[in-house]
């Protein structure tokens, strides 16, 4: 995965153009203010990506509507133990 730019929140503010363009390639640029992270600057697929992603957080999958895998992954898993 390519590294994330990160650009400080006032040439964020007076560069934004030239961000609006960079973000298309990018995907993500990282905005920042006092080497702190105060937010993101997202381009469009990514913004949907992450829509979609928020979307599937919230469906219900029903136990009828399993496949034997997940049911028998889910059945066989340990209380605070990692995947492996």
């Amino acid at each position: 995965m390519a590294e994330i730019l990160k650009v400080p929140a006032t040439e964020f503010a007076r560069k934004f153009t030239t961000f609006r363009e960079q973000v298309q390639s990018a995907g993500v640029i990282e905005v920042t203010a006092h080497n702190r992270t105060i937010g993101g600057f997202l381009s469009a697929s990514e913004l949907k990506h992450y829509h979609d992603m928020k979307k599937r957080e919230r469906q219900v999958i029903r136990v009828s509507e399993m496949d034997d895998e997940t049911m028998a992954l889910i059945m066989n898993s340990v209380h605070g133990k990692a995947s492996e």
